[in-house]
């Protein structure tokens, strides 16, 4: 994939690690824009619950009344051929969904929300309508995000309910 292929697309470059979260050097903000950081993302996505998405991790759940220590895993799916919208200009896949897997450690206390968002056009951006357990995503995804945990808080966090995650994360 190169620039070009965007191009004429109809497809923003859509950033998974956000440019706003890495202001910390100039070399980490430069690396946001590298290819491998982006996908094809309908403009009105990119620019509405993504976009509301990264504002919501950045603004408040990545603050420390969130938390000590904040993973984040984020995507979009083109694993298989029911997980991928189209090819665009010159085979450039869009994923059909996109998906976020955040794990937040407090005073020793895990907490852990999903997110699974179709790839399309809507101006739908509250965050409570995509809320999927993590349990949940690992079946929609096949990735088996936090594998490293001890078992018993792995359990937990993946297992909890939308209105759990709802409460948990500040979301209504």
């Amino acid at each position: 994939t190169t620039l070009a292929d965007y191009r004429g697309s109809g497809y923003d470059r859509g950033h998974i690690c956000p440019s706003a979260d890495r202001q910390n050097s100039q070399d980490a903000n430069e690396q946001t824009y590298y290819l491998s950081n982006m996908q094809p993302q309908v403009h009105k996505f990119n620019a509405g619950v993504w976009e509301n998405m990264e504002s919501q991790l950045r603004n408040t759940w990545n603050t420390s009344a969130y938390r000590d220590i904040l993973y984040v895993c984020k995507g979009g799916t083109i694993d298989n051929a029911s997980q991928i919208a189209t090819y665009a200009k010159n085979k450039l896949l869009v994923p059909k969904y996109f998906f976020a897997a955040i794990l937040a450690v407090k005073n020793g206390q895990y907490k852990a929300i999903g997110l699974w968002f179709e790839h399309k056009s809507n101006n739908d951006k509250n965050l409570s309508n995509y809320v999927v357990s993590i349990d949940e995503l690992e079946k929609l995804t096949g990735i088996d995000f936090f594998c490293n945990l001890p078992d018993n808080i792995e359990d937990k966090v993946e297992a909890a309910t939308k209105s759990e995650m709802l409460s948990d994360w500040g979301l209504k």
